[in-house]
């Protein structure tokens, strides 16, 4: 890792953008007074985190930006970079080059940028001290300041000596662990005293706790039980609504088949009522039977009495003189009589009449004694048309008789026909009132399964009703296996253990819930404090491990480094003075009470050292540094600086005029001293001195015109060296 470069905008003198590449191992500022070469050296100073600003020269922030000239208006910013190379990871930033900048603006703001991130001033303090430019600023010897470490208090030297062996990454991991172990005791003694405070009251919590679990655990399986149960009284009653149903099935269909018999038996019926011999019509075959043979019986009554009168006619012809004591006479007589007798069918009253007349004729004749007759004209023309007539009746009499015997088939025929058509309704009738006597025994089967139903419904209803007070929901009943319901003997029994429970239950008595979450709360408080108290004491055990394990580290490495700074600070003060001896005395300063947050602890106590130095310069007696001139302190600080920076090279060192008090001879010397010194770390020199400028790579010289702005012209020495061979 080296520094590569150095962009300087607004900052003091430099008002325009300035950039100070560092190639070669030692680069040399040189410029005259007031020209602005210190100011790179602030520059570095102030981008590395600086916040004196007296170290800065300066009273207030915007007292480092460029305030302008007669020439050239004040700025309102300034920033400065420093660019490290970082190919070799020494920084621990995943960068092969890395960025620090730091901006300020009049209003005093400052802003930090890590590789144009935003960061810290924390963060920029602790990636220095990971690569060893800590707070001290060691690697930056201001102009005036090379005898400052000389001039320090044992105690400053000490913690210069320790930021240059790069100590103070470790100082700082101690610090902060020390810090976090004053807290983790502090937490330690809090959480103790939150355990100590929740103990009795868990205690008791724990009590009630512990009878609502069995509370909850009784109401778990009074759940249980109660859903087992509820699911095994629905089973049974699906059991027995699948046993209706499918005992219903049959009669169902037996249900359909009667009523199809009923239908087709009724359309018969329908049928043959339509087709059946009405009474009426068999009524007026009788009424035609008894009117054709009413006709008969009168044509019989004329044809009687016009037989009678045809006798009697015949009777005038063929006996003109009868004498009245003729037995022949009286005996036609009679026969007339005898033939109306014949005729008792019709009129009966007309008969008797027709017969009072002819024995009334009988009895004058008897009386007369005789009877003469003479048969006239008129009374031959009477006998003709009383036998025509005779014929006539006769004739129609047979046509009559006919037509009563066709009546009475037809009325026998009718009446056979109603009979057999009455038979035949009968009988449909009668297998209708079957069919439907045994539809209605069917329908009386399903109406029972149907009460049974709705009986089982009204079950359902009440099962539905007991759970809703319960507070047992209906798709809970989903969760209750089969295996469940089969392993239920009796669920009378059952019934019996969920009354057992409600009544363990109401002895328990109704506990509150918000005390169970008290428990559950306090008790994972109580679980919680008491891994914070374990997680707290390795913390505490980790803590001191690693602060004894830093102070080991600190005191093993400040052990080896002192005695190579010892023996390196001999050397070169040896090499610049030519002789004598230099060397440093770790001692004790004495012992100091440790600051404690805890006031109520008392207060550790710890012993300071410090560093002394002691130098004796050849030819010379010296009882104290104070003794010294201003060069030969000079000299014996350069000695101590580069014993330092020898053992462990900073990343880059500064020296802004540390060589101004040196003379000619000494400045050789020290040049010297710089070239050996630059084979350990990179060097950017401020100087005036020829002989060191001799020793640099790269010369930057800083002028300053009439508008108050510094400029950089910069040469190289092997450039300067061809431009001299041409």
């Amino acid at each position: 890792m080296r520094l590569a470069r150095l962009e300087i905008s607004g900052f003091k003198s430099f008002a325009r953008s300035t950039t100070l590449e560092f190639t070669v191992p030692i680069s040399a500022i040189v410029g005259p007074n007031g020209s602005g070469k210190s100011n790179v050296a602030e520059a570095i100073r102030w981008v590395m985190g600086e916040q004196s600003m007296k170290s800065l020269r300066g009273k207030r922030g915007e007292d480092l930006i460029f305030n302008g000239s007669d020439k050239a208006a004040k700025l309102g910013k300034a920033s400065v970079t420093l660019v490290f190379d970082n190919a070799d990871g020494r920084i621990p930033l995943d960068f092969p080059e890395v960025r620090i900048a730091r901006k300020i603006f009049r209003d005093g703001t400052n802003e930090y940028i890590l590789n144009d991130s935003p960061v810290r001033l924390k963060d920029i303090v602790e990636l220095m001290a990971r690569i060893g430019l800590g707070e001290t600023k060691h690697n930056i010897i201001g102009q005036g300041e090379v005898d400052r470490w000389l001039l320090s208090s044992s105690r400053d030297r000490k913690e210069i000596l320790e930021e240059a062996l790069g100590l103070k990454v470790y100082q700082l991991k101690k610090v902060e662990a020390e810090r976090k172990l004053a807290t983790t005791e502090t937490n330690m003694r809090e959480v103790e005293s939150l355990l100590r405070e929740i103990a009795p009251h868990i205690k008791f919590l724990k009590h009630q706790a512990e009878k609502a679990e069995t509370r909850e655990s009784l109401e778990s399986d009074l759940k249980r039980f109660e859903l087992v149960y509820f699911a095994a009284l629905f089973a049974n009653i699906e059991k027995r609504e699948d046993s209706i149903s499918q005992n219903a099935m049959p009669v169902e269909r037996e249900l359909e088949v009667a009523h199809a018999v009923s239908k087709k038996l009724e359309d018969e019926i329908r049928e043959r009522e339509k087709n059946h011999v009405k009474p009426d019509d068999i009524a007026s075959l009788e009424k035609s039977l008894q009117a054709v043979e009413e006709k008969r019986r009168e044509m019989e009554r004329e044809f009687g009495r016009l037989e009678g009168r045809l006798i009697a006619e015949r009777e005038k012809f063929s006996r003109p003189i009868v004498r009245i004591t003729d037995a022949t006479y009286i005996k036609e007589k009679l026969k007339g009589v005898l033939a109306l007798a014949k005729t008792v069918a019709g009129d009966f009253a007309e008969i008797l009449r027709q017969i009072q007349s002819i024995l009334e004729g009988l009895m004058g004749d008897l009386e007369r004694g005789q009877v003469e007759e003479k048969p006239s004209p008129e009374s031959t023309e009477e006998l003709h048309k009383l036998e025509k007539r005779a014929e006539e009746l006769e004739a129609a009499l047979l046509g009559v008789s006919g037509e009563v015997d066709q009546a009475r088939t037809a009325l026998r025929d009718a009446e056979s026909r109603w009979r057999s058509s009455e038979a035949d309704l009968r009988k449909l009738e009668r297998e209708l009132r079957e069919a439907e006597e045994k539809r209605a025994r069917i329908k009386s089967q399903l109406e029972r399964a149907t009460f049974e139903r709705e009986r089982l419904l009204g079950q359902r209803k009440e099962l539905d009703d007991e759970m809703g007070l319960l507070g047992v929901r209906r798709e809970s009943l989903s969760d209750v296996t089969k295996d469940d319901i089969a392993a239920v003997s009796s669920t009378q029994e059952l019934f019996k253990k969920i009354e057992r429970l409600r009544g363990k239950l109401e002895e328990i008595g109704g506990i509150d819930q918000s005390v169970v979450k008290e428990y559950r709360d306090t008790e994972a408080r109580y679980a919680f404090l008491s891994k914070e108290l374990d997680d707290l004491k390795q913390a505490d055990v980790s803590l001191k491990e690693l602060i004894a394990t830093l102070e080991k580290q600190i005191a093993e490495d400040f052990e080896r480094g002192f005695k190579k700074i010892n023996e390196n600070f001999n050397h070169y003060f040896q090499l610049i003075f030519g002789g004598g001896k230099a060397k440093l005395i770790y001692q004790e300063l004495g012992r100091h009470k440790v600051d404690e947050d805890d006031q109520s602890q008392p207060a550790e106590e710890e012993t300071e050292y410090g560093i002394d130095i002691d130098v004796d310069i050849p030819r010379k007696r010296i009882k104290s540094l104070s003794m010294l001139s201003g060069g030969e302190r000079a000299l014996a600080s350069i000695a101590l600086l580069f014993a330092m920076v020898s053992v462990n090279p900073p990343p880059f060192l500064v020296l802004d005029e540390t060589d101004a008090a040196l003379d000619e001879a000494n400045s050789k010397k020290y040049a010297n001293t710089l070239a050996d010194l630059a084979k350990e770390a990179q060097l950017i020199i401020i100087t005036h001195n020829r002989e060191t400028m001799l020793r640099a790579g790269i010369l930057y010289g800083v002028t300053m015109g009439d508008d108050g702005v510094s400029k950089l012209i910069s040469i190289k020495f092997e450039e300067g060296e061809r431009y001299v061979s041409w």
